[in-house]
């Protein structure tokens, strides 16, 4: 079987559209709830940038195993698509030395 090139491909779908059955859901946006007390939320993706999308997360390197030198491969974090506050490095770096990379330490509530 001959296989098309691009230009045959693009002349042969030429009018054609994805039937409604088949098109992907729209999904909203994730949008940060109200700010309280002046606290600002923190963004992850702020500080990083995904490499890719796979399934329900976005894969982007890890910036503590970054900082360590482990990082090879640059695709240990995942941050959850639906919402971002949610992210973990696989090569087992906490929340804390993710934050501390990016030099966000965790707030602690401090006790009276």
């Amino acid at each position: 079987m001959k296989k098309l090139t691009e230009a045959e491909l693009h002349t042969f779908i030429q009018g054609m559209s994805l039937p409604e059955n088949y098109r992907p859901a729209v999904r909203e946006p994730y949008v940060p709830g109200p700010v309280r007390h002046g606290q600002t939320e923190f963004r992850i993706l702020d500080y990083v940038r995904p490499k890719s999308k796979h399934s329900r997360n976005w894969w982007a390197p890890c910036p503590s195993c970054r900082q360590a030198g482990r990082d090879k491969s640059g695709d240990n974090l995942a941050i959850q698509v639906a919402n971002p506050r949610f992210y973990k490095c696989w090569a087992g770096c906490s929340a804390d030395d993710i934050r501390a990379a990016l030099g966000q330490p965790i707030r602690k509530k401090q006790m009276a």
